[in-house]
C-alpha cells in the first residue's frame, strides 16, 4: 500500500557555473557586466572577435554577430550527490510532505549516517552496529502532526572522516488516519574519496630528520591550500619549516593532478623546560633519549585546510607519518667536524677530523679507534697520523673524543671515513666508511 507521505533529500552544496547552454542566448550589450569586456574585445581585435563569436572574420562587419554571444551568468546546483571528499562537510535538506488529504499523526523522522566501517560491524553484530550509527537528526521526542499538503523540513550535516561508501539512512514513522503505525524508509548512498594523496621521504642528518612531504591533488577540481601545518610527534620537535621563506607562508593553488613538495626539519625534543637552540642540538643526550630517537617510527601529523569551488572549506589531518627506524649502534658517532688551517682544506696539506664517540650499550666498554683501509683502491684522502687511538674505558652513556689526521691528495668533494671502533671487553666492532664530506681546494 502506498504511503501518504513522500520523502525527498537534496544535498546542500555550493553552486557551480553552468558549463554549457542548449542554445545561444542573445547578449544585451547595454548590461554593465558584459558590455565593457565585449567592447574591449571588439576594439582591440574585431577580426578575432568575430571568429570567436561564430561570425565571419571580415573585420568590423563581424560585430553584428555579437547578438548571438553564447554567454550566461547562470549558476546551477548539482543534480546528484556528486563527488564527496574526505575532510568536507556533507549537508542535506530532508523534506517530508503529506500528499494525502487526511492528517497524519505522530510523525517522527530519524536521519543517520552509516559508513563502510559501521556496515562491516553490522555483519558481525547488528545490534552493536545500530548503536554505533551516527544519528544526525531525530524528532522522536517531539512528534508532529502533518495536515494534508503540509511539509516537514530538516537540515542535517556530517563531516566526512572516512573513505569509502557512506549511506544516509532516513526513516519516517507515523500514524495514519485509521490508527495504523507505519514506517517509511529511504537510503541514499554516496562515495567519499581522498582529495589529497600524501607521500613522504625521510633523510637523516646527524640527530636531525629531514622530512620531505609530497602532496598530490587527487580531486576533480582546483584546491586553494590555506594552511599546511606539521605537528611533530615525540621524541621530535619541529625545528624549521623550510617552506616559509620560499612560499611566504601561503601554500597556494593546486590544479587537479598538481603535486607540491614541502620540507620540514625535526630536532630531538629537548628536556622539559630546556630551550630549543643550537647548543641543545650539540649537547649530549642521555642513552634513553638516544634510543627513543633511533627507534621512533612516528614523526608527526600533517594538518591541511583548503578551499574548493566557491569557497567551500575542507580540512584533513593525516595519520601519523612514519619512517623505517634506523636502529642504533652500541658505539655511536655523535659529532664530527673538520679542523684545518684558515678553515680551508687544501690539497697535500694535512688536516684533522674531530670525532666524538659515545657508549650507548648497557655495559661499560674499553674502546679503541683505528684508521682502516679505504674501501676503494685509490682514495683521494688517506690517513697520515697515528693508526690507533686508545679511548679507554667508557661507562654507559660515556663520551670520548679523538682527532683523525688525514691528507688530501686531489681537489674536489670527497668522502672521509674508514674508521673502526672496537670494544676489547665484549668483542663488539663497528666499521664506519663515511664520517663526513669535505671540500678540498686546489690551493
Amino acid at each position: 500500500m502506498a504511503h501518504p507521505l513522500t520523502l525527498k533529500v537534496m544535498r546542500l552544496s555550493r553552486p557551480t557555473l553552468a558549463e554549457a547552454v542548449t542554445q545561444a542566448l542573445a547578449a544585451d550589450l547595454s548590461t554593465a557586466t558584459l558590455a565593457p569586456a565585449v567592447r574591449d574585445m571588439v576594439q582591440n581585435g574585431p577580426a578575432q572577435a568575430g571568429t570567436m563569436l561564430g561570425g565571419s572574420d571580415e573585420g568590423p562587419g563581424a560585430v553584428g554577430q555579437l547578438g548571438l554571444l553564447p554567454l550566461s551568468e547562470t549558476l546551477e546546483l548539482p543534480r546528484a550527490v556528486g563527488a564527496m571528499y574526505l575532510g568536507e562537510t556533507f549537508a542535506a535538506h530532508v523534506c517530508v510532505c503529506n500528499e494525502s488529504a487526511a492528517a497524519v499523526r505522530d510523525v517522527a523522522v530519524q536521519v543517520a549516517m552509516q559508513t563502510a566501517a559501521q556496515a562491516q560491524a553490522q555483519a558481525q553484530a547488528q545490534a552493536q552496529a545500530q548503536a554505533q550509527a551516527l544519528v544526525l537528526a531525530d524528532t522522536g521526542a517531539q512528534p508532529r502532526v502533518l495536515a494534508g499538503g503540509q511539509p516537514l523540513n530538516l537540515q542535517v550535516a556530517h563531516e566526512v572522516k572516512e573513505l569509502g561508501t557512506h549511506v544516509l539512512a532516513c526513516a519516517v514513522a507515523y500514524t495514519t488516519a485509521q490508527g495504523e503505525r507505519r514506517v517509511l524508509q529511504r537510503a541514499f548512498k554516496f562515495q567519499a574519496a581522498n582529495p589529497l594523496v600524501v607521500k613522504t621521504k625521510v633523510n637523516h642528518l646527524a640527530r636531525d630528520v629531514l622530512l620531505e612531504v609530497q602532496v598530490h591533488n587527487a580531486a576533480a577540481h582546483a584546491l586553494a591550500l590555506e594552511r599546511l601545518r606539521f605537528d611533530a610527534a615525540a621524541p621530535f620537535v619541529l625545528a624549521a619549516d623550510l617552506n616559509a621563506a620560499a612560499a611566504g607562508l601561503r601554500p597556494g593553488y593546486m590544479l587537479p593532478g598538481d603535486v607540491r613538495q614541502y620540507l620540514y626539519r625535526l630536532h630531538p625534543q629537548p628536556a622539559p623546560g630546556a630551550p630549543l637552540d643550537p647548543e641543545h642540538v650539540r649537547a649530549p643526550l642521555d642513552p634513553e633519549h638516544v634510543r627513543a630517537l633511533h627507534y621512533a617510527a612516528a614523526l608527526g601529523k600533517l594538518d591541511i585546510v583548503w578551499r574548493g569551488p566557491f569557497g567551500s572549506v575542507g580540512r584533513l589531518q593525516t595519520s601519523q607519518l612514519v619512517r623505517r627506524p634506523p636502529g642504533m649502534f652500541l658505539l655511536d658517532v655523535e659529532h664530527v667536524h673538520a679542523v684545518a688551517a684558515a678553515d680551508r682544506v687544501v690539497v697535500e696539506r694535512p688536516f684533522a677530523v674531530h670525532v666524538r664517540v659515545r657508549n650507548l650499550s648497557e655495559a661499560s666498554m674499553d674502546v679503541v679507534a683505528a684508521a682502516a683501509a679505504a674501501a676503494h683502491a685509490h682514495p683521494a684522502v688517506i690517513a697520515c697520523g697515528p693508526a690507533q687511538h686508545v679511548l679507554g674505558r667508557l661507562d654507559v652513556g660515556g663520551v670520548a673524543e679523538f682527532d683523525l689526521e688525514l691528507l688530501p691528495l686531489a681537489p674536489g668533494v670527497h668522502r672521509v671515513g674508514a674508521v673502526v671502533l672496537a670494544d676489547s671487553v665484549s668483542g663488539y666492532t663497528r666499521e664506519i666508511d663515511h664520517l663526513l664530506d669535505v671540500h678540498v681546494h686546489a690551493s
